[in-house]
């Protein structure tokens, strides 16, 4: 196979020289009559010779053009044909039949239509046509048609009969060498640009080029093809990253992850060694994307990828699986102490606050591990087993990790048909509302109450800790805290209606609600829906809703107090506590957490505590509310402190509907809140 290869290549390469000299030397020996027959017929062959190389290299070198339908390209081919004197016009033809390009000799005109071309040599009006069809494979891409013209034929018959009789020798010595150089030069770059177009097409690799040193027509293909080549190699680089990595982070996304797990897992797998599997999923992320964008997120996302990476082994990887999720592979196992070095590394440097566009920012993670061989055998089990156990890490409190068990496996069944549930009973208005009255420190006078809401399963009730946290997860929480708003404000206003004495109603909102664009509006909105009069609504927030967003919370809080709604601080102390925001932002009120409560009697440390929140309150003229009152040494306690508000057991447990009224019927001493603390 490599003999006749190199024979067919020994014949591409002096055929024409062999031809070329014979034509130049035959006339000089025939001085006879039939010098000017010869002469026409070996003019008639080199020139159909010339025309079957030209569209033999015209068909080999437009393939990629047609195939990349590439137009300029396979005009710059075309255009190298004008070193070519008989060449009246070539063109190429797409696999419809449609002009793709074309080139025309000055004055030339294209004189026969496609459609008389048969692949045969036509002779015709002193011009010379032909066409060949270009194929790659059993595909064909198109065809090729080239004319000429006899025009030189009598200025050659004057040029052999001049060469014949004066430098017969010379010519034929000048004549070799100057054709033997003219070939190579000519043949040698048009061979290494087939077999170029020829890789190309066969291995889809486009990294190879030629040397485009010429400054010819020749040159200027070459450097076309390597233009091209060029411009397609970015293209497939471009693909290649869209298709691995994420666009964000520029760190491998899900389709790379899986690549290196399944290779992670095949190396293990022969080594007898371990790896483990960490997800990672950021704690409270979602309230700080809705509450200062998307941009403060993704920038948040960057630091956080560039923590990870600098955290990582070399033999490590982290990849982003999605949203606020990643994912990264620990490989070389060798003890369970490895893979808690650096959960704890992870949990430790994502912990540290983060400064983003003047933003101070805190993150957690919660992390899920898995384990080859023993959590999973393939790339699918390992990143399930791992996410389900990220979820039980999320469950037991921020910035923590858990280990991969099979019990989890039922967890996360029940999960999942708590978020169906969940779905159902959101669409279904499943949920209702309870009623906790707080009254004045007297303990006969009824201040408001506390909408808080409820939900049964089955004829279960289901704790608000255990359902909230998925309404949360599964981006249910603003529709439900829509719903819990007009309720609370409805039925407010149907106490009224009824004649009982006007009451605050207090409802707790998370951040991801306070910090929506629609904020203020969903409010006005349930007050004017409803009837109720905005002094009679407490909207209740934690500290935390503060802690990244005071610039974002400060003017929907304001308009909102402007409004004349109150708003209230609930489980104070337990967040991150920063006096600064109690004067920077419109609150009225400061609800002691109940931890504190409930240590009352128990701790003069704890007493110190609380005593100092009540006097910080009064200092800024706001109203303190003791939650999770249970006993009477409790309130005793915070009648002498100076509280002004009571709510818990002690008093009343949540009431339903009917229960509240009653209760509220009974009191009949409504005392607004502006006249407790005088």
């Amino acid at each position: 196979m490599k003999k006749n290869n190199r024979v067919k290549k020994i014949n591409f390469f002096h055929k024409q020289l062999l031809s070329v000299v014979a034509i130049n030397i035959l006339p000089l020996l025939i001085m006879s009559g039939l010098l000017y027959s010869n002469a026409i017929t070996d003019y008639k062959a080199n020139l159909l010779e010339t025309m079957d190389n030209e569209i033999n290299l015209l068909v080999s070198t437009s393939k990629s053009a047609l195939l990349f339908d590439d137009q300029d390209a396979a005009t710059e081919l075309l255009s190298a044909l004008k070193s070519y004197t008989s060449t009246r016009y070539a063109q190429l033809y797409d696999a419809n039949g449609a002009v793709f390009a074309e080139y025309k000799r000055p004055g030339q005109k294209v004189d026969m239509p496609i459609e008389q071309f048969n692949g045969e040599i036509i002779f015709r009006n002193n011009n010379f046509y032909l066409s060949k069809a270009i194929m790659m494979d059993e595909d064909h891409l198109g065809i090729a048609v080239i004319s000429a013209d006899t025009n030189s034929l009598a200025m050659q018959k004057s040029h052999y009969i001049l060469v014949t009789g004066w430098a017969f020798l010379g010519s034929l010595v000048l004549a070799y060498l100057l054709n033997w150089k003219i070939q190579k030069r000519f043949t040698a770059p048009i061979s290494e640009l087939i077999g170029l177009v020829g890789y190309v097409a066969k291995n889809k690799k486009y990294h190879k080029r030629l040397d485009g040193g010429r400054h010819d027509e020749i040159g200027d293909l070459i450097l076309g093809v390597n233009t091209m080549l060029d411009t397609i190699e970015t293209h497939e680089q471009q693909l290649y990253n869209r298709a691995n990595y994420d666009e964000l982070t520029q760190l491998p996304n899900r389709h790379l992850l899986m690549e290196r797990l399944d290779h992670a897992i095949d190396i293990a797998g022969r080594n007898k060694s371990e790896i483990a599997v960490l997800f990672l999923d950021l704690d409270r992320f979602k309230v700080i994307n809705d509450s200062l964008g998307h941009g403060i997120g993704d920038e948040l996302l960057l630091q956080i990828s560039e923590k990870l990476v600098g955290i990582l082994r070399k033999s490590d990887s982290v990849s982003r699986w999605g949203g606020d999720e990643f994912v990264m592979l620990l490989e070389n196992i060798e003890q369970v102490e490895d893979i808690e070095l650096i959960v704890n590394k992870v949990i430790l440097e994502l912990s540290k606050p983060a400064i983003v566009s003047g933003h101070l920012l805190h993150i957690t993670t919660s992390v899920g591990i898995a384990r080859f061989p023993q959590d999973g055998k393939d790339s699918l089990s390992l990143l399930k087993h791992a996410d389900i156990s990220m979820y039980q890490a999320k469950s037991q409190g921020v910035g923590q990790f858990r280990y991969f068990k099979s019990s989890m496996l039922n967890k996360s069944v029940y999960r999942l048909r708590m978020e169906m549930e969940l779905h159902n009973a959101v669409e279904n208005e499943d949920f209702f509302l309870m009623y906790q009255p707080q009254l004045a420190i007297d303990g006969e006078t009824v201040v408001g109450f506390e909408a808080l809401i409820r939900w049964k399963l089955e004829g279960r009730l289901i704790p608000p800790d255990e359902f909230l946290p998925i309404v949360e997860e599964i981006g249910l929480m603003h529709r439900v805290s829509l719903w819990v708003l007009k309720q609370a404000c409805q039925q407010n206003i149907s106490w009224q209606n009824a004649g009982l004495p006007p009451i605050k109603m207090a409802i707790n909102l998370p951040p991801s609600f306070v910090m929506h664009q629609q904020c203020f509006n969903n409010i006005a909105s349930a007050l004017a829906g409803s009837g109720l009069e905005p002094e009679y609504l407490e909207i209740e927030l934690t500290e935390n809703t503060f802690l990244n967003a005071r610039s974002t919370a400060g003017p929907i809080l304001q308009s909102l107090k402007d409004l004349g709604v109150s708003i209230a601080i609930d489980d104070f102390g337990t967040g991150y506590s920063c006096m600064s925001y109690l004067q920077d932002l419109p609150i009225g009120t400061i609800k002691i957490d109940g931890s504190f409560i409930n240590g009352l009697g128990l701790s003069r440390a704890n007493e110190g505590i609380v005593q100092s929140i009540i006097t910080l309150g009064k200092s800024l003229n706001m109203t303190i509310v003791g939650e999770c009152v249970e006993t009477e040494q409790q309130l005793n306690i915070l009648r002498d402190m100076e509280c002004d508000i009571i709510q818990g057991y002690f008093h009343s447990k949540p009431l339903d509907f009917d229960e509240a009224e009653n209760f509220l019927t009974r009191k009949q001493k409504p005392l607004r809140l502006r006249s407790i603390k005088n």
